[in-house]
């Protein structure tokens, strides 16, 4: 079964081991008062879709943790993906070694 979900963001490597996850304006709205509450720190839960991935899984579930915000662009490190489609970021309880 293939599901067709709309991105919201996306996700490029940046330097030093970050990535910069980009909230589109059009879907700023969809997170509402949990962007507004985004601090330096927090555990997030990222979940995206690589469009080129050859593999079965329609998407990823991947824990970073928030290094900076500014307006809709998070600044995360511990996230392996470049390029990839975001569907949805929650907060996440998992610890960082």
């Amino acid at each position: 079964m293939n599901l067709r979900i709309k991105p919201i963001g996306v996700i490029k490597k940046s330097s030093s081991g970050l990535s910069d996850v980009i909230i589109y304006s059009d879907f700023e709205h969809v997170l509402g008062n949990i962007m507004e509450q985004f601090e330096k720190g927090k555990n997030l839960l990222i979940v995206h879709k690589n469009g080129m991935s050859t593999d079965n899984h329609q998407v990823q579930v991947s824990a970073a943790e928030l290094v900076n915000r500014k307006g809709n662009l998070l600044t995360v490190k511990g996230l392996d993906a470049d390029n990839d489609s975001v569907i949805d970021i929650r907060y996440g309880n998992v610890v960082f070694n």
